[in-house]
C-alpha cells in the first residue's frame, strides 16, 4: 500500500515534490524514477516482502517497463507460480514484480485475472505509452491531469498533483454542485476543472499527447438466477471464506474492525475461523466507542469478540473535530463532506499504533442491499402502482410538516423523504434519497440553473432490470467508491494504515448479482448475508438492529462545532465562495430552531469553506 505519482512533462525534482506530499501514504520508502519522456515516483508502506526487492518504482529487467503501483494482489502466488512455470524467473517476493511480469506479457488482459485492490501506472518505453489503471470498484483513488502542449501528470491524491505546474486549478461550478448534492464530487470530475479522478474499473493510455479511456470491468446486477436463501448462502459463504483468507496475506500482522454490526462480525468470524485452522494467534480487533449512547455499539462488539475469541480492543471517540477540519480537507484535496471521515480516521489512528493492515466491513450495504434506500424502492415501486397520482401530489406536499431529531434516529426524516420523492419516476427517487441539498437549493446557493440530479444519470434501467438490481449497481458506481471508499482510503492512508474489504472481492459481488432480487430481498435488507452469519454467529448477533457506523453531527453543532458555524459561515464567506448568503442563513435558523435537522448540510458548507480557505479564496 502506498502512494504514487507521475508525469510525462516533469523532471525528478517535480515529481519527488509530488511524492512528499504522499509521504502519509508511505513512510516506509520513496524514490523517484526518470526515463527518456517520463518519471515516476513513489511512496512505500511496506505490507509485502519488506525488503528493498519490493522497492519501487520497479523495472524490467529488460529495461523497458516500469511500474508504480499502489495496492495489492492478493492471489499474486498463484499468478507467480504460473509464470515461473512459463519460464519466468523472479528477483524479489513481492506482489508488484508479479504484476509487472504479468502485464508484460498479456497487456489489459492481465487485469481480468488479478484479485485485489489497485492503482496502476505502467510505462512502456519501446511504445513511448503510459497506461494508468483503476480496480475494478475503486478501492484505490487515481487522478490525473492534462497539461499544455499534450502532457500528462497523475497522483494518488489531488493535493499531490497540484505540486505539478501546468494543472488548470480553477473551479468547476458543475463539480460544487455535485458536492453539495452527494457531499462528495462524483467522478470523474474534481473540484479542480483541470483534474479528472479516473473512475472504477477504468483504464487510460497517453502517447505522445494522445488519450485515450475505456472501462475493463463494471457491475452486473442482473440477477438471471432464482435459488433458495439457503442455496444462495451455500455459494456465497465459501467465496466469502475466500476472500477473507486472500486478504490475510501479508508479512505484517492483520487486524479488524469490529462495529458489532453484522457485516463486520461475518468478516471478524471467518478471520477467527482462519486463525484456527491455521494454528495462529486470534485476530485482533477494534472497536470504537461512544459518550453518546444512540451511537454506541460497544456491548455488541464485545458479545462478537467473546463468541469469536479475538483480542479485543475499545478506542473511545475523541475527534478533534474543529482543529482537524482544514487538515481533513487538505487529505481529500476538496471538499468531503460525510462526517463518518472523522471516526475513520481517529480509529484509524489508534489502530496504527498496533498494526499496519485492518480488514474492514464497508461495501457490505451495496452487495447485499442493506440500505433503507433499498426497501424504500421496492415500496416506491408499489406506492406508484396502487396510489393514484393526485394523491401521491397530496402526500409529497404534506410530507414537508413531518418533524424530525437530531437524535440519531431517522424515521421520521425517511418517511418524510420517501413520500416526498416515492411518487417520482424511480431513478429521481432514488437521487433524492441518497443526495443532500436538493436541485432548487441548489439553484438558490448558486444562483442559477444547474444539473438536476447527477447519481440519477448513474441509475442502471437495464432491459429486464428491477428497481433492487437498479439501485445496487447505481450504488456501486457512485456511492461507495465516491463516499465511503474515499473516506476510507484517505483517512485510513493518512495515517499509513492499510484497510482490506472482503465484501468488494469481485468474484463475490459477480455471484450476489447474478441471484435474483427476490431472493436477495426475500427477508428484507441483507437476506443472504444474515443466512451466512447463522452459520457463524449466534442470533442475538445476527437480529439486533442495525445502528450505523456515524458520528453525533447534531449534538457537535450544538457544542464543539457552534462557534465556528458562527465564525464560518457569515454572508461575507459565502459571497467569497460564490453562494448566496440569505439561502444558507434560512438553513442556519431552521436548524438551530429544531424545525429540521440539517446537520450535515451545515457540516458540508463548513468543509466547503475551510476548502475555499486553503485556496486563499
Amino acid at each position: 500500500m502506498c502512494g504514487i505519482a507521475g508525469s510525462t512533462r516533469a523532471d525528478a525534482a517535480i515529481v519527488a515534490a509530488m511524492v512528499a506530499r504522499l509521504a502519509h501514504r508511505g513512510p516506509d520508502a520513496s524514490d523517484v524514477w526518470t526515463g527518456e519522456g517520463v518519471a515516476l515516483g513513489h511512496a512505500r508502506l511496506a505490507i509485502i516482502d519488506l525488503s528493498p526487492g519490493g522497492a519501487q518504482p520497479m523495472r524490467s529487467p529488460c529495461g523497458r517497463w516500469a511500474i508504480a503501483f499502489n495496492g495489492e494482489i492478493y492471489n499474486y502466488r498463484e499468478l507467480k507460480a504460473e509464470l515461473e512455470a512459463k519460464g519466468e524467473s523472479f528477483a524479489s517476493t513481492s506482489d508488484t514484480e508479479v504484476l509487472l511480469r504479468l502485464l508484460m506479457r498479456e497487456g489489459l488482459a492481465a487485469l481480468d485475472r488479478l484479485i485485489g485492490m489497485f492503482a496502476l501506472a505502467l510505462w512502456d518505453a519501446e511504445k513511448r505509452e503510459l497506461l494508468l489503471v483503476r480496480d475494478r470498484l475503486g478501492v484505490k483513488p487515481l487522478v490525473y491531469g492534462l497539461l499544455p502542449g499534450g502532457g500528462i501528470a497523475f497522483a494518488s491524491e489531488i493535493e499531490a498533483l497540484r505540486a505539478h505546474p501546468g494543472l488548470d486549478l480553477s473551479l468547476d461550478r458543475e463539480a460544487l454542485s455535485g458536492y453539495l448534492a452527494c457531499l462528495y464530487v462524483p467522478a470523474p470530475r474534481t473540484i479542480h476543472a483541470g483534474i479528472s479522478k479516473l473512475p472504477p474499473g477504468s483504464w487510460l493510455t497517453w502517447r505522445d499527447g494522445a488519450v485515450e479511456t475505456g472501462r475493463w470491468w463494471a457491475p452486473a446486477y442482473t440477477g438471471e438466477r432464482t435459488i433458495s436463501i439457503d442455496e444462495a448462502a451455500e455459494e456465497v459463504l465459501p467465496l466469502l471464506d475466500s476472500a477473507v483468507r486472500l486478504r490475510l496475506v501479508a508479512d505484517v500482522e492483520v487486524g479488524c474492525f469490529l462495529s458489532g454490526g453484522i457485516d463486520s462480525s461475518v468478516i471478524a468470524a471467518l478471520m477467527a475461523k482462519a486463525a484456527r485452522e491455521a494454528g495462529a494467534p486470534p485476530p485482533r480487533t477494534f472497536t470504537m466507542t461512544f459518550a453518546e449512547k444512540a451511537y454506541d455499539e460497544r456491548e455488541a462488539a464485545r458479545a462478537v469478540a467473546d463468541h469469536i475469541g479475538s483480542r479485543h480492543a475499545e478506542l473511545p471517540a475523541r475527534p478533534e473535530v474543529a482543529g482537524f477540519l482544514d487538515h481533513m480537507v487538505r487529505l481529500f484535496g476538496e471538499p468531503f463532506g460525510n462526517p463518518t471521515a472523522l471516526l475513520i480516521h481517529d480509529l484509524s489512528k489508534k489502530a496504527r499504533e498496533h498494526l499496519k493492515v485492518a480488514l474492514v466491513g464497508d461495501g457490505g450495504d451495496e452487495v447485499f442491499a442493506g440500505y433503507p434506500r433499498h426497501q424504500g424502492g421496492l415500496l416506491a415501486a408499489r406506492y406508484r402502482a396502487v396510489v393514484p397520482g393526485p394523491l401521491r401530489g397530496l402526500a409529497a406536499a404534506a410530507a414537508g410538516l413531518i418533524p424530525e431529531s437530531s437524535s440519531g434516529r431517522h424515521a421520521w426524516r425517511r418517511a418524510r423523504e420517501f413520500l416526498a420523492a416515492g411518487g417520482l419516476p424511480a431513478d429521481q427517487a432514488y437521487a433524492a434519497w441518497v443526495e443532500y441539498f436538493d436541485p432548487a437549493e441548489r439553484r438558490a446557493l448558486l444562483g442559477g440553473a444547474l444539473p438536476g440530479r447527477p447519481v440519477a444519470e448513474l441509475y442502471r434501467t437495464a432491459p429486464g432490470a428491477t428497481p433492487l438490481d437498479a439501485m445496487q449497481q447505481t450504488d456501486l458506481v457512485s456511492f461507495l467508491p465516491g463516499n465511503l471508499l474515499a473516506y476510507g482510503d484517505a483517512m485510513s492512508m493518512a495515517v499509513a494504515l492499510e484497510l482490506r474489504l472482503p465484501f468488494l472481492d469481485h468474484r463475490l459481488v459477480e455471484a450476489v448479482g447474478r441471484i435474483s432480487a427476490a431472493t436477495r430481498f426475500a427477508a428484507g435488507k441483507k437476506t443472504i448475508l444474515k443466512a451466512v452469519a447463522r452459520r457463524l454467529l449466534p442470533p442475538e448477533i445476527v437480529d439486533r438492529p442495525k445502528l450505523g457506523f456515524n458520528p453525533p453531527m447534531g449534538l457537535w453543532l450544538k457544542n464543539e462545532l457552534k462557534p465556528l458555524v458562527a465564525e464560518r459561515l457569515t454572508p461575507a464567506r459565502m459571497a467569497a465562495l460564490g453562494l448566496e448568503s440569505a439561502p444558507v442563513a434560512a438553513l442556519l435558523a431552521e436548524h438551530a430552531g429544531g424545525r429540521r435537522d440539517h446537520s450535515l448540510k451545515v457540516w458540508a458548507l463548513l468543509v466547503l469553506e475551510a476548502w475555499a480557505r486553503g485556496q486563499g479564496i
